[in-house]
This record gives C-alpha cells, structure tokens and sequence, in this order.
C-alpha cells in the first residue's frame, strides 16, 4: 500500500522524509543489509537525526504503463538537505532557520540532486524558500556538475541569507569524507526507486510474455507446423530486454545492478593493487608525477604518472584534482580509464570517475563452479562519445577466473565486434570501447556451452 502525501509537492518546498520507505518490492532484513549502507540503514532505524529535502521538480508518473495497471509510482526530484551544519563549503550552503521556517539551520547539499519515490516524502515542513534562493542553489550546483560556468558571486549569496564558505569540497578532507558519507546516505533515496524500476521491468516482462501468449494462440492454426524449439527461440527473443545506461548517470538503475561497494563478498582486484604495494610518498614526489601529466605528446608517460599517483597519493587534493583535470582535457581511452583507476582508489566518491555498476551474474549462476560477476563502467568523453569499460571478475574465495571464459562484445544484429578469452591466473578480463548515445551492443559471458547476455542501450 503505498503512503498518500498530504499534498502535491511544489519546488521550493521542504519536506522531511520518512523513516519508513515504500517500495513496490519488499526486501527481507538480510536484503536490507546487503542493499543499504549503513548510513542509511541507521536513518531508518532511527539512530540518525531527521532528514529533510528540497523539492526541484514536480511529481511525475511513469508514462510507460497503461492506465488500467495500477502502478503509479510518482517520481520526484530533490535537493538533499543536512543537519550537520559544520560542513559549509562552496556546494554546500546554510539555509538559517529564519529563512526554513524550522527550528533549526539546514546545510543544502546542491551537489546532491537525486531523484525519489514521492510517496516517501513524510511531510512539509517550515516555509517554502523563495524563487531567489531556489534558483541561486540549483545554479550553484549546476556549476559544480561543469553545466554552468561562472558560479554567483559570495555577495549574491549572502544578500539571500544564505551562508558560503571559501573552503573546496573536494579539496578539504573533512568536507569530502562528508560528502562519501552523504552519498553512502543517499541508498534511502535511490534504492526504493531502483526497486520501482526493477518492477516496471518485470511487470513489462510479464506483459510481453502475456501478449505473445496471446498472439501465439490467435496464430496457433498456422503456427502448428513449426517446431517448439523454434517458437522458443522466437519467444526467446521477443522477451530480450535492454539496460538503458544513460539512465545510471541520474541513479536510476535496476537492482541488480548495484555498486560495488553493496555486492556481498566482491572484491575488485587488479594488476597493479596486487603486485604493488601502495607505499606513500612525499608531497614533492606527487608534485612532480602530477607535472609528468601534463605532457600532452607522450600518453605512455600520462599513463604511467596517472597509475603512480593512484598508488601513493590517497585523500591528496593536488592529486585528486591533477587527476580530475586529466579526465577533462585527453580523448586518449587508455589514459582516461588509467586516471579514472586512480581516482577511484585515491577519492572513491569522486563523480568526475565517471559511473560504475557490477551485476552478479544471474545472481550468482555458477559457471563451472566459479560465480563471477561482469562490471559496467561509463564515461563522458570530450567529443560527446561514451567510453565503455567492460570487466569480468572472480567473486567470492575465487582469486582467477576459470581458464577460457569469455568477454565477447556484439553489435545490435548479434555480431561479434571484439572478444577476449581469459587465461590461466587471470584476476579479470576487460574490454574499452566507445559510442554514441542511443547505440546499441550486447555483452555475452561464456565458457564452454553455457552464456549469458546483457543487452545494452546508451
């Protein structure tokens, strides 16, 4: 049963949400565990103070789905608001209380636009901000995702009320661990809606296979000369359906595709994290890896210093920000995913890495003994391309995949455009390639006579 809000939510309003959060997919406490950070997990149980949001947009249902089919989960867009006021900084701004109209200052985190599930918005609460203030924090925010380029000047804040800091998210180790603590909190926003999409897809699955049933009883006179393995292949392929991608750069995934923090007993290894040790270095050393990075006609020596710094230079600003800054200005594959590597190790949360998300296969399909899971990462490239990294893993005890399973990358009409085969004491196989939104490809994982396939639309 889903929870009727008291009203339609409008921009600029604050609501607090609700500790008790819907979804059409109900989960079982060790589900729950295994989903929610604990972050989430003690705003739930009640062992975290209230949390609040910002309305952006207005509720909207999904108009994929008939009007007889009573899934109308409406879906909104919020900007997360904090408690914890001692965390101002450029993104994150202090709303006082005389402005809410709540009993106590807010931090809005402008970096943190999410979408949710409406009918997990408890309540509003104090005053809706002005179209001022709703405004200047979305623009602020918009200028921190690189979509606008000048931010509004201190003074502009100021004379709303609000409160800045001069200190840089990124570039202040305190703020940033909030902020990975904070994104960590978000799973109480995105998991109920990932669930919702996880529905819609299975109810359209049901759909379909209902609709081909039909279709197929309609034709069943000129279909009874056709073998049954035939109308299973047909039937097969009809069913197919497509992760849409771009979708994952607004959190809007299903649930088995999760992050890879959330994926019980998997471990991301690597060449390089485990025949090297991470031994830390002194600031000029970084300094002089980080100058190495801008050689812009020898990508060998970017790549190289790129790896070095995700190896020494941990929770370094310099680092993390050289490192972002490489991302924005090479079109070199190989360079952009050696940096994105590297910035995951140094600065995990950083959202310049471009996004990530790990799916246990058929939910651990053992494939000669050995469950292994395929990896998905994208990332915006200076031309508007999209590169794709594919990745297979060991999970679990394993430390190798078994000998001879397959990467294989298919286009649209099924044919093979790439393969990769792992050996004997490979920790995991990888495929890099680039598209273009709306292009379609397949993944196939396969050893010996048993495959699965992903479909993947940009």
């Amino acid at each position: 049963m889903r929870r009727p809000y008291p009203a339609l939510p409008q921009p600029g309003e604050i609501w607090e949400l609700s500790r008790q959060v819907l979804s059409p997919i109900k989960f079982s406490p060790n589900e729950e565990n295994n989903l929610y950070s604990s972050e989430a997990q003690n705003f739930l149980q009640g062992n975290a103070p209230p949390r609040y949001v910002m309305i952006v947009t207005e509720p909207e249902t999904e108009p994929e789905l008939d009007n007889e089919t009573e899934t109308e989960w409406n879906i909104v867009s919020v900007m997360v608001l904090s408690v914890e006021i001692s965390f101002i900084s450029d993104v994150d701004l202090l709303i006082p209380a005389h402005i809410s109209g709540l009993t106590q200052d807010l931090l809005a985190e402008t970096w943190n636009v999410q979408l949710m599930l409406a009918c997990n918005l408890l309540q509003p609460v104090g005053k809706r901000v002005s179209h001022e203030i709703y405004d200047i924090l979305l623009t602020i925010g918009d200028c921190d995702r690189g979509l606008v380029n000048q931010p509004p000047e201190i003074s502009q804040i100021e004379l709303l009320g609000l409160k800045s800091a001069n200190k840089k998210a990124l570039e202040t180790p305190e703020i940033a661990l909030f902020h990975r603590q904070e994104q960590a909190w978000n799973d109480v926003l995105t998991i109920p809606l990932a669930a919702y999409h996880t529905y819609l897809k299975s109810l359209k699955f049901t759909n379909q296979i209902l609709n081909e049933q039909l279709q197929i009883e309609q034709e069943l006179p000129e279909l009874e000369s056709i073998p049954n393995r035939v109308l299973q292949l047909v039937s097969a392929s009809l069913s197919k359906t497509q992760t849409v991608l771009s979708d994952w750069w607004r959190n809007i995934f299903d649930l088995e595709w999760q992050v890879v923090s959330t994926v019980p007993n998997f471990a991301i290894a690597t060449r390089s994290n485990t025949d090297l040790q991470n031994t830390p270095a002194n600031p000029d050393e970084i300094a002089a890896i980080i100058n190495q990075l801008s050689v812009e006609n020898d990508e060998s020596l970017r790549q190289r210093a790129a790896k070095r710094l995700g190896e020494i230079a941990v929770g370094n600003s310099d680092a993390i920000q050289a490192l972002v800054c490489l991302l924005r200005s090479t079109s070199d594959d190989e360079t952009l995913w050696t940096a994105v590597e590297s910035l995951r190790k140094i600065d995990p949360e950083n959202p310049a890495a471009g996004v990530k998300r790990v799916k246990v296969i058929d939910l651990g399909m053992q494939i000669a003994g050995k469950t292994v899971a395929l990896a998905v990462a994208l990332l915006q490239k200076l031309d508007g391309d999209i590169s794709v990294l594919l990745q297979v893993y060991p999970t679990g005890n394993d430390d190798y995949l078994p000998p001879d399973l397959k990467l294989i990358l298919l286009d649209d009409s099924g044919e093979i455009l790439h393969e990769v085969i792992a050996r004997r004491a490979d920790i995991y196989i990888q495929l890099k390639f680039s598209c273009q939104p709306g292009e379609k490809f397949s993944v196939q994982v396969a050893l010996g006579e048993a495959n699965i396939t992903e479909d993947f639309v940009i």
